[in-house]
């Protein structure tokens, strides 16, 4: 089994999440997920050391941590994420493997 990084991009304004949708579709994968993370509100940018943070760009939304055979696997299960309903999107990276 792999781990991956579910990262939820451009969803609505948190007073449109349908949290109980979320929470059903964390429910219906049961122990692949390791870290149901968190969804965002604000975020700040710091471009580089020497200036300060700055409002983000970014459309990040949120993260979870999944367990998963493979790719394909994850891709299936993401399929049905509250996050399309949202007008979002998700971005999926493999984590490096664990030291035992």
């Amino acid at each position: 089994m792999e781990r991956f990084l579910i990262i939820y991009r451009g969803a609505s304004e948190p007073a449109e999440r349908q949290e109980d949708r979320w929470t059903a579709w964390f429910d219906a994968m049961g122990g692949a997920v390791l870290d149901p993370g968190s969804l965002t509100q604000d975020s700040v940018e710091i471009p580089s050391r020497l200036i300060g943070p700055k409002a983000s760009s970014s459309s990040l939304s949120g993260y979870s941590v999944l367990e998963a055979l493979d790719f394909n696997a994850v891709v299936r299960m993401v399929q049905d994420c509250p996050i399309f309903d949202e007008r979002g999107s998700v971005e999926i990276a493999r984590l490096g493997r664990q030291s035992a």
